[in-house]
């Protein structure tokens, strides 16, 4: 299944969460990998590369509402500790973090079995701390502690991992997939843990981040994943092979696991096979094409349905467009300059999320006062609301004119490119997608050298 499902029934924290939603919403594409959360007492785990908006990604996706464990600093003396506390989230004492009683967490791990008791859903990052390093850290075991405690004491708890997979963590309207993976009981568990405790909680915690690692593409967000997602894209263009998302997601950990094989055991394969991807990119830069124009084909009656239909949306999109770029041209600069201060990766989408919600939002509010000085209260109130919707249509109006007019430029570079150069393009694909496949036999099979690099081929 994929896409996103909507929250089915309130819980703590509901306007908090509601404008976590729309905030995520707005700064990413959110697709959804998974069946739908089943009911009663649920422990979520998830990988933790974004800090304060990993939350929000998955309550915006989980289908009904969660509790989240979060660091005590945060609750009170930070920025966001108003909306923590309304969130409904629930304190971790930390040893890491400095002058905090960590005798305390006595008090977590009761809210914790409070909340599972109940039948509601506890979110946790086992990792313990939010990183951009595009590996999964070594787990703490607290969430097999609270899941085996639960159950020992009569409360079953049913364990869902979830991957957070970022194409680009910073970037806006870059596309986030979200990971559920099949949930899994502990009972099997319990009557080691009755015997050796500390015994059963280590094969637990084995056993979530095994089941964790199916639901990421392990790879480096400045450098590995940019290169990990580009391969994907130019083998499955070039084999024809499904693009769902649950197969992409796994094409791209082989891609990512192989990359960091190479590395350790053929660094210069490894370089190879990058030089010639940026070879090939060279060459469709060259000609103004995408990788999707290589194999296509836009009959001149197709291209003038396209304009025609183009044609009537374009005078309500490209005026909402302009107007949108016009009006809040200065707080998306404002946004941006605040995002490139962000202290590391993993902080610069929430500064984004936060930091550009504030911007906007006195920007708003500060053009409806003008108004209202100007007019009168119900004309200041109505150009606030309108601003509102301004914002939101115009980034949707953007995007659509911005697909139109890459479509516009791939018409023109295919009528401008020889059949024999899309042809020699081809074949260059080609032959770079036959090496990926002979490197991962080769990393499969574990022989003493790489395979040879296959004649490369430049369109004429």
């Amino acid at each position: 299944m994929s896409g996103t499902t909507g929250t089915r029934r309130t819980g703590p924290g509901g306007w908090v969460w509601l404008l976590a939603r729309l905030g995520v919403r707005t700064f990413y594409r959110i697709e959804r990998i998974g069946e739908p959360l089943p009911d009663g007492a649920l422990l979520l785990v998830a990988n933790h590369p974004n800090t304060l908006l990993d939350p929000a990604l998955i309550q915006a996706t989980a289908g009904r509402p969660v509790r989240f464990l979060a660091k005590s600093t945060l609750f009170a003396g930070h920025p966001m500790s108003p909306f923590i506390r309304g969130s409904g989230a629930i304190p971790v004492y930390r040893k890491i973090d400095p002058g905090v009683d960590t005798s305390r967490n006595t008090e977590m791990f009761a809210a914790v079995a409070a909340a599972l008791a109940a039948g509601e859903a506890v979110c946790l990052f086992p990792e313990g701390i939010s990183h951009s390093g595009g590996r999964l850290e070594p787990l703490r075991t607290g969430a097999a502690r609270m899941a085996l405690t639960s159950a020992a004491a009569g409360h079953p708890v049913t364990i869902v991992p979830i991957g957070l997979n970022f194409d680009h963590v910073a970037r806006f309207r870059s596309k986030v997939t979200a990971v559920f993976g099949r949930s899994f009981a502990t009972g099997d568990h319990l009557v080691l843990h009755a015997a050796d405790a500390a015994g059963a909680v280590r094969e637990l915690t084995d056993r979530i981040a095994q089941r964790l690692r199916r639901l990421m593409v392990e790879a480096e967000p400045r450098h590995d994943l940019p290169v990990v997602v580009r391969i994907d894209r130019l083998y499955a263009a070039a084999r024809g092979v499904s693009r769902d998302p649950r197969e992409q997601l796994g094409r791209r950990r082989l891609i990512a696991e192989g990359m960091a094989q190479l590395r350790d055991r053929d660094p210069e394969q490894l370089a190879s096979i990058t030089a010639r991807v940026n070879d090939y990119d060279a060459s469709l830069t060259r000609f103004g094409l995408r990788e999707r124009d290589v194999d296509r084909r836009i009959p001149f009656s197709a291209a003038a349905r396209f304009v025609a239909r183009e044609g009537l949306l374009a005078p309500v999109l490209a005026p909402l467009a302009l107007a949108g770029l016009a009006v809040f041209a200065a707080p998306y600069w404002l946004t941006g300059w605040l995002n490139r201060r962000a202290p590391d990766l993993k902080s610069r989408a929430a500064w984004q999320v936060v930091g550009g919600g504030l911007i906007y939002g006195t920007w708003i509010g500060a053009l409806g006062a003008v108004v209202a000085s100007q007019a009168g209260a119900a004309a200041g109130g109505a150009t606030t609301a309108g601003l509102f919707v301004l914002a939101f249509a115009g980034v949707h109006a953007i995007e659509r004119e911005a697909a139109v007019m890459r479509t516009v430029r791939a018409f023109f570079a295919l009528r401008q490119t020889p059949l024999a150069a899309r042809a020699a393009l081809r074949r260059q694909r080609a032959a770079l997608a036959a090496v990926l496949d002979q490197t991962h036999e080769w990393l499969q099979e574990g022989v003493s050298e790489a395979p040879a690099a296959a004649t490369r081929e430049r369109p004429g």
